[in-house]
Parts: structure tokens; C-alpha cells; sequence
């Protein structure tokens, strides 16, 4: 059987499925206004168009006219704040959603879309970028790296390195499944 031409309901369809495994990291309550799959959705749609306003628009589309394009886009059917992401999202493990990642890539590769990226006998390159995501002197976690400054204070950050497949002449690059990179546990850095 062909395997169906990649498309963004294609790739959508995937997060989604992944998303019907995940487990809620909040406890069971009557006053659950979003489901997890809104809050993560409502998170994908954000970073996908770019656009940190993105759902306050939607829901005041929604308010004036009755309908909104995060529901037609991407199947979110209420729409969250950023900060209930946030408080939400920030309990999923970023490890659920590789299985997408490999979907996707697994799709270019069957699909021929990778081969404009081939160089030096077929081979791909791999572009590396790291970066620090968050940081900060009060507010950490439990996967937070620590770093200890010349003044004695200590500060809490997350970085990453992400893998991208890039080519001369290839303007867009490919996002490879992530491994976030961090020191082992008490493990600590001078500045």
C-alpha cells in the first residue's frame, strides 16, 4: 500500500495520534476547562504560524463571528491562554512527541523529498545549533541545569542542540528528532 503524500493534515494526523497516548500530568477535576490535546495543539498552532498572538485573535474571531481558525486549522476546539499551556504543557515530557519526528521524517525519506538534500555521494549534511532556552535566578526544575557565577549566585536554564539537515542551495532546513542535551544531574558550570 502507497503511503499517503505528506501534507499538513498528514502530519497534523500523526501529533494527533501521538497526543491520544499521552497522559494528563494534572489530577482529575470537574474545573478542567481544556483538554490536553487543545492546550498542545493550541501550543503547535502558536510556534507553526509564528505568531505569539495567534490565539487571542482566534478567540476573539470567535467571539465577533462565531467561528475561528484554530478549530479549522488545527482541530482545537477551545481555545487556551498561553499561560494554561504553559502550567499544562511544561508537565509533558517533550520525549512523547518523537514518534512524529521519525513519522516525518520516515515520509520525506519514502517520498524522494530528502534527495535535494543529498551531497558528496548521497550522504546529508547535519547543521548542529545550540541554544539556551530559558533561564533565570528564582524559577527552575527539576531538569533545570544550574550554573554557578563568578558572584557565588546561582541560575537555572535549559538548553538544547538541534539537528537540522541542511544542503548548499536548500533554503529550508530539516528538523531531525531532538535529543535535549543537558549535564548530568548536579552537575554544574562556572561562569
Amino acid at each position: 500500500m502507497e503511503e499517503p503524500r505528506l501534507s499538513f493534515a498528514l502530519m497534523l494526523s500523526y501529533l494527533n495520534r501521538v497526543l491520544e497516548r499521552v497522559s494528563d500530568p494534572r489530577q482529575p477535576s470537574n474545573a478542567q476547562r481544556y483538554h490536553l490535546r487543545d492546550l498542545v495543539l493550541g501550543a503547535f498552532a502558536v510556534f507553526y504560524l509564528q505568531c505569539p498572538s495567534f490565539l487571542e485573535h482566534q478567540r476573539q474571531m470567535q467571539s465577533r463571528h462565531g467561528h475561528n481558525n484554530a478549530q479549522r486549522l488545527f482541530g482545537v476546539m477551545t481555545i487556551p491562554t498561553p499561560n494554561q499551556i504553559k502550567n499544562v504543557v511544561d508537565g509533558v515530557s517533550a520525549a512523547v512527541l518523537l514518534p512524529v519526528f521519525r513519522w516525518v521524517y520516515q515520509a520525506l525519506a519514502a517520498q524522494g523529498f530528502l534527495t535535494a538534500y543529498e551531497v558528496l555521494d548521497g550522504q546529508r549534511l547535519v547543521g548542529l545549533d545550540g541554544t539556551e532556552y530559558f533561564s533565570s535566578a528564582a524559577i527552575h526544575c527539576d531538569q533545570c541545569s544550574q550554573r554557578t557565577h563568578t558572584s557565588g549566585q546561582v541560575s537555572y536554564h535549559h538548553d538544547v542542540i538541534l539537528p537540522v539537515i541542511v544542503a548548499p542551495g536548500q533554503e529550508p532546513v530539516i528538523s531531525l528528532m531532538p535529543e535535549f542535551i543537558r549535564p548530568q544531574d548536579g552537575a554544574q558550570k562556572q561562569v
